[in-house]
């Protein structure tokens, strides 16, 4: 399908007064963040992408751990001290510290160190299931979250953001609305568990959940100045790669450029692959 890609603007008051709940309108005149211009996301322009495949989850940390401890990797986290990551040091498989790290982790998205530890994993599940997998491109992540390229500015369930244990006014009433547990999609801090809340209408988990998730393309703030129309791939070189996140401060449009390598896993960088062929993958029992 086709869209358009980028800051789509949002009004500049907004009527329920929380940045959380907006309503696009084709009247908008502000962009919706300040970081869009500094981005470069402010240049909005059409994108058609082909047909493909989004995992419905981030990568856990258990399907990481079986990648890495096939291949002879050591775990992928951090090896702590009480409340200090000992640094140059890795948990050995079989240790106490090791078992605590599954039972706590069993359910949980995987941590990443760099971008290329998601690049490899989401290889290796080609190789292992000889389909084409990868990374998603910055294209195909901002049309997914955005459901098929609407203008949402979350992607969740509804296009809100409706934190547990917060509410907003609602201009028509001129009262304000609690959301009960019930309506909640989001919260405040890292949302680590796989499937805690509702999926966006695609039935994708997690993409607004504050965890920032990488995608293939190398990162530069000009790029929608002169990005092909089909199936854009990102620069051909850079020093950072995007990532893409729809929850906290960003917003579905928001671009995150962060460095390759970091000195210890993050919780909150992680991932999900795609499948980059036009049909989808058959299953055999």
């Amino acid at each position: 399908g086709s869209f358009e890609m980028g800051d789509f603007g949002a009004p500049c008051e907004i009527p329920s007064g929380t940045i959380n709940r907006i309503d696009w309108s084709p009247d908008a005149q502000c962009l919706s963040s300040p970081s869009s211009k500094l981005r470069g996301a402010n240049h909005l322009h059409k994108v058609t992408l082909d047909s493909y495949s989004m995992s419905a989850y981030e990568t856990s940390f258990m399907d990481m751990e079986w990648m890495r401890q096939i291949n002879g990797l050591p775990v992928a986290d951090n090896k702590w001290d009480g409340y200090h990551i000992i640094e140059g040091e890795v948990v050995e498989r079989g240790s106490e510290d090791y078992e605590y790290l599954l039972t706590r982790r069993k359910n949980q998205i995987a941590g990443t160190k760099n971008w290329q530890q998601a690049k490899d994993y989401c290889q290796w599940l080609g190789n292992l299931t000889v389909l084409p997998f990868d990374l998603p491109t910055e294209a195909q992540w901002e049309y997914t979250a955005r459901n098929r390229g609407e203008k949402r500015y979350y992607a969740t369930n509804n296009g809100y953001r409706q934190l547990l244990g917060s509410g907003y006014y609602n201009p028509s009433t001129g009262y304000r609305v609690d959301y009960t547990d019930e309506e909640a999609n989001s919260d405040t801090g890292l949302e680590t568990y796989i499937g805690r809340w509702p999926a966006n209408p695609l039935g994708i988990y997690g993409m607004s959940n504050n965890i920032s998730e990488w995608t293939n393309d190398w990162y530069s703030p000009t790029y929608y100045q002169e990005s092909p129309e089909l199936n854009p791939q990102g620069p051909k070189t850079g020093e950072e790669k995007v990532m893409r996140d729809a929850g906290g401060a960003t917003m579905t449009f928001v671009r995150i450029p962060n460095k390759t390598q970091e000195d210890r896993y993050y919780s909150s960088n992680s991932f999900r692959c795609s499948l980059q062929q036009k049909t989808p993958a058959i299953v055999l029992n």
